[in-house]
């Protein structure tokens, strides 16, 4: 007895949880036979229709329903890997906001010791302009390096990722403007 209830219960909420995507005629035909328990062949008479044409309504609306529950059970999985993701974040941020307080950078860092993977083109660039350490390229405004020959696109945006990289925005005053501003 009370293994029918659950079971009656269970079928009243997947029932009412599809009532949206269910029709009229479908949810009242789910509703016969698996509350009021009503034989197959009533509810065909009922509608004026065969057993075998309830029997189908019945396996067709049963499906939606299961593909309803279905699609309820991956949103709340989704949303368990979202809540997961959000609590990874903000334990990568508030890393982050530490790693960005300490701002004690070494302006005799070697450029060459940097593990930023600076290309030849850029090597070229410091050596033609005489920089080897970080105070010695901070030393130079930002805006000039457009001024010097072979500095275009490239080198630019490899500049800007170098200094991301090294997490010495701080030391370029206008470095986001520059950043932003095209090559003239």
């Amino acid at each position: 007895m009370l293994t029918n209830t659950l079971i009656d219960r269970t079928n009243r909420f997947y029932i009412e949880m599809s009532r949206k995507v269910l029709s009229d005629k479908e949810y009242d035909i789910l509703q016969k036979i698996l509350i009021e328990k009503m034989p197959i062949k009533e509810v065909g008479d009922h509608y004026n229709v065969t057993g075998e044409s309830i029997r189908r309504i019945y396996e067709r609306t049963y499906d939606k329903v299961r593909c309803v529950t279905d699609l309820l059970a991956e949103i709340d999985h989704y949303k368990k890997k979202l809540q997961q993701l959000k609590d990874e974040f903000q334990i990568e941020t508030g890393q982050l906001k530490k790693r960005k307080i300490n701002r004690t950078v070494d302006l005799n860092k070697i450029l060459h010791d940097s593990h930023f993977p600076l290309s030849l083109r850029m090597y070229n660039m410091f050596e033609k302009l005489d920089i080897r350490t970080v105070g010695e390229l901070t030393a130079i405004p930002l805006k000039d390096f457009q001024c010097f020959r072979g500095f275009k696109e490239k080198c630019k945006i490899e500049l800007i990722k170098f200094i991301e990289f090294e997490n010495i925005e701080h030391l370029f005053p206008g470095f986001s403007d520059w950043k932003r501003a095209p090559i003239k």
